[in-house]
């Protein structure tokens, strides 16, 4: 009678540790953590990929530095994208700290659910040592001696239950322990492989920070080379005008001279509008002209002719007469460039090679307007290409010979006129301008 009630005060305690978290839960939480650590990976391949990036912009700006040639514009240009990429790399990298402690907060709950399943299990396993215990001491008693013992047959068929009771329990507790024991393994498992990329996010954070500050001190350092570089082309670009401006000193009257260029501006701008209206009818000739132009563009590109955009500088041996944007020129027209108005803006970049020398497609393109297509507020010679996706090309104050007409295909490269000095000019020069969508750019943009 003893034995069997130490097997009925057990009976409770195996039930209230009968609720148990399932294998199936196990293996998703360790499914969850592996797609986190991917995502982690995934974010730290792009912030490596934007540092790269900026190292070739910084790569490309110390070399523009160095240049004896080297143009504020382009530099500073080059030192904006850095600044952006800059920017873009604090950002994921602020992601991927957040991913870290993230990530974190999930590993250190996850080992404090695997110390509370190890209690459990470790109490599990004992309750099972214990009754097998009693079992065995059970046994030192037989059945036929439990039966003869008992006071009547009901005291005897139930003392024979509780010993069937303990085998049913003791099978059932086992399977419970060994689930739990699988559910504590793939938790494990998940605990080691999630410390194993966090330690590897915090060592890429880590060095992906040590480069972002490296990389800010480079920038910094250029700095004051880009003020002595913007000093330098606000002194070339005063003297150009002076040179102008005494040019034009000994011309007709200043006043009539500016009217007429206000004219031939908005001339300009109706013919831009009226060229763009017409592109949709040349895409098909520019299709044709950039299949034929494609293996000599490649092959011009391969050799650093070409820029990135496809336009390369329409004469040899030049030099710039003349830089895009607003001027002391009083022969300029105004002209609103970003948002601010210019009393004085020039459109194009002027530049002089001689007269006579061949001017060539900047980019292959069709021939939008050819002559004297601005006649007659202008009675200069020039070319307009039409390059697609509302990019178009202008070259004036050509020779008066016409060398392409509208609708023609040409490739970059191809000889389209002769530096002259027709229409409103003060000596043979080429005006280069590039217009995108209704909105005069800087060539310089453009060009290699």
């Amino acid at each position: 009678m003893a034995v069997s009630l130490n097997i009925v005060d057990t009976t409770p305690r195996d039930r209230a540790l009968a609720a148990d978290p399932s294998l199936a839960e196990a293996q998703r939480q360790q499914q969850q953590l592996r797609e986190q650590v991917a995502s982690q990976r995934s974010r730290l391949d792009e912030l490596k990929s934007q540092s790269a990036v900026l190292g070739v912009q910084l790569d490309a700006a110390r070399a523009e530095l160095a240049a004896v040639t080297a143009e504020y514009e382009r530099v500073h240009g080059l030192w904006v994208q850095a600044q952006a990429q800059i920017a873009e790399i604090k950002a994921r990298l602020a992601e991927l700290r957040a991913a870290i402690v993230a990530l974190d907060r999930q590993l250190t709950q996850l080992a404090a659910e695997i110390r509370r399943n190890v209690a459990d299990l470790e109490a599990r396993e004992a309750l099972l040592e214990q009754h097998l215990r009693d079992a065995y001491e059970q046994s030192q008693t037989s059945l036929l001696e439990l039966l003869l013992a008992a006071d009547s047959l009901d005291q005897a068929s139930t003392q024979v239950g509780y010993l069937l009771t303990v085998s049913e329990t003791d099978t059932r507790l086992a399977e419970e322990i060994r689930a739990l024991r699988d559910m504590l393994q793939t938790k494990q498992k998940s605990l080691k492989e999630g410390r194993a990329a966090l330690n590897e996010a915090r060592i890429a954070a880590e060095e992906q920070q040590a480069l972002l500050e490296q990389r800010e001190a480079e920038l910094e350092a250029m700095t004051g080379r880009l003020a002595e570089l913007k000093a330098a082309a606000d002194a070339r670009r005063r003297a150009q005008e002076a040179a102008l401006n005494a040019t034009l000193a000994n011309q007709a009257s200043q006043a009539e001279a500016l009217e007429h260029s206000i004219a031939e501006q908005a001339a300009m701008d109706r013919l831009v509008s009226q060229l763009r209206a017409q592109e949709a009818a040349r895409q098909a000739a520019l299709a044709e002209a950039r299949r034929r132009a494609a293996a000599e563009e490649e092959a011009r590109r391969r050799q650093g002719v070409v820029s990135p955009r496809g336009f390369r500088w329409p004469e040899a041996g030049f030099h710039i007469t003349q830089e895009f944007g607003p001027t002391g020129f009083v022969l300029e027209p105004p002209y609103s460039y970003n948002g601010v108005y210019y009393p004085h803006f020039h459109t194009g970049l002027d530049m002089a090679a001689g007269c006579g020398t061949p001017i060539v497609a900047a980019a292959t393109g069709v021939v939008a307007a050819s002559g004297q297509p601005l006649a007659p507020w202008d009675s200069g010679f020039g070319v307009i290409l039409d390059h697609g996706g509302g990019v178009q090309s202008w070259y004036w104050h050509m020779q008066a010979r016409v060398v392409v007409s509208p609708g023609q295909p040409v490739t970059v490269g191809q000889v389209i006129g002769y530096e002259g000095s027709t229409g409103y000019s003060t000596g043979c020069h080429l005006h280069f301008a590039v217009n995108a969508n209704g909105t005069w750019q800087n060539p310089r943009f453009y060009l290699p």
